[in-house]
Parts: structure tokens; C-alpha cells; sequence
């Protein structure tokens, strides 16, 4: 399976096969002009092309980095109420409440605004 990364997109050609098992996840789109499948860079949609397949190196390196982000979250959302610290300085005037503080953590490791488990 031939696979390509462009702005965000992954491309794939595939063979009859592979296809049948590509419409299945409903995660990709088919260029008939082309013939090859494309689909919004996800971590279930690498995960399904890893298990039929595999992927291409910066594909890997994708989908570990999405792991990585994921494992952080996890851990800032089991982290118990007094081990939770704001991760920067927020921007506002009120006191956050401990679960303002772990779910703005949470988005900032999401959206790549710190590295993942940290902050400044």
C-alpha cells in the first residue's frame, strides 16, 4: 500500500482488497480520477491503516506523537485534586476551580500549546 502525507491529509493506493477493507471504515475518500484513497490525518485512521498494512515513517512518527499526547492527557485526568497545577498562567482575573485548571491543561497538551506532561 503506497501511502503520502500532504497538508494534513494522507494519501493511499491501494489494491481491490485493501479497498474493500478502506470503504469499511468510512475515514477516507476515494479520487476516482486518481484512484487513490485520501483522509484527514486521525489517530483511528492510523491505527487502521497500521493494522492492514502499515504505515510510512512520518506516518509512525504521527501517530507516536499522538500517543504521546494522549497518555498526558490520561494522566492529567486521573491526577488526583491536589496534584493539579496550572501548567501556565491563565488569563483571567477569577480563581479556577481544580477542574477549570485540569481541563484547561488538558486542552493546552491537545491544541500542542506546551509539550505534553508540562509547562513553562
Amino acid at each position: 500500500m503506497l501511502q503520502k502525507i500532504e497538508n494534513g491529509l494522507i494519501f493511499v493506493k491501494a489494491d481491490k482488497e485493501q479497498e474493500a477493507v478502506i470503504k469499511t471504515w468510512r475515514l477516507m475518500k476515494k479520487d476516482k480520477e486518481r484512484g487513490y484513497w485520501y483522509g484527514i490525518i486521525s489517530k483511528p485512521l492510523l491505527l487502521n491503516l497500521q493494522r492492514n498494512g502499515g504505515l510510512i515513517p512520518p506516518a509512525k512518527k504521527l501517530l507516536e506523537q499522538m500517543q504521546t499526547v494522549q497518555d498526558a492527557v490520561d494522566t492529567e485526568r486521573v491526577k488526583p485534586d491536589k496534584e493539579v497545577k496550572p501548567m501556565c498562567r491563565f488569563p483571567v482575573k477569577a480563581k479556577l476551580y481544580t477542574h477549570q485548571i485540569r481541563a484547561a491543561n488538558m486542552a493546552l497538551m491537545t491544541f500542542g500549546a506546551i509539550p505534553p506532561g508540562g509547562g513553562s
